[in-house]
């Protein structure tokens, strides 16, 4: 006689939120050729969930042109500005431990 076995699984729906970029910002906002400006960008991460409540976020700055130097908290760096005038643009990412991932862009004159 064939044994039948019944099986429960719980699972605990833990959603990851995605960290969210509520504000980058440059100063200053246009610079001299060759100046340095100094770059915030602000992050949350609304996780309600108490697993993920407390995951930290880690920051990458990019730029195409310009030499980019990390302070010591990374949502913060500077900006040395090319000689050549124009509009740049810098990107910041910011992940949480989850691999959540947001992505945000300034531009900067250079005049």
């Amino acid at each position: 006689m064939p044994i039948l076995m019944a099986l429960t699984i719980t699972a605990n729906c833990i959603r990851n939120y995605e960290p969210v970029i509520n504000s980058i910002s440059a100063d200053p906002n246009p610079v001299s050729p060759g100046g340095i400006v100094n770059l915030t960008c602000s992050a949350s991460d609304d996780d309600n969930s108490s697993i993920n409540k407390n995951e930290s976020l880690s920051y990458e700055w990019h730029a195409a042109v310009g030499e980019i130097i990390v302070g010591e908290t990374s949502n913060i760096a500077t900006w040395t500005a090319p000689t050549e005038p124009g509009l740049y643009s810098i990107s910041c990412s910011v992940t949480d431990e989850n691999y959540g991932l947001d992505i945000g862009t300034i531009e900067i004159i250079v005049e």
